[in-house]
């Protein structure tokens, strides 16, 4: 999702394509341009590192996520595991 503090964008190999010809020249972007309003990203970026900014965001990971949350609801993104560190597993809900 992130490469340090770098903004990456390259052309993807061909076997890295889309088979759909109006996606298929795309640059590989990293950090993504629409992680910021994926909360499905957000979420858990939040959870390992709420006060990163992005390369090219202007706020937080976390207010990102509290902006997006307020759009989709608090029911958009749920847990679906935890994890044991006794067991060294994920344990599902």
């Amino acid at each position: 999702m992130l490469f340090g503090d770098e903004m990456v964008r390259v052309e993807r190999p061909e076997e890295g394509r889309s088979p759909d010809p109006a996606k298929a020249t795309r640059l590989l972007e990293i950090p993504h341009p629409e992680a910021r309003r994926r909360l499905f990203v957000l979420a858990p970026l939040a959870d390992l590192a709420p006060d990163l900014v992005p390369p090219g965001w202007t706020e937080t990971v976390e207010e990102a996520r509290a902006r997006q949350e307020s759009i989709e609801g608090a029911s958009a993104v749920r847990a679906v595991a935890r994890w044991d560190p006794a067991g060294g597993a994920w344990i599902r809900f």
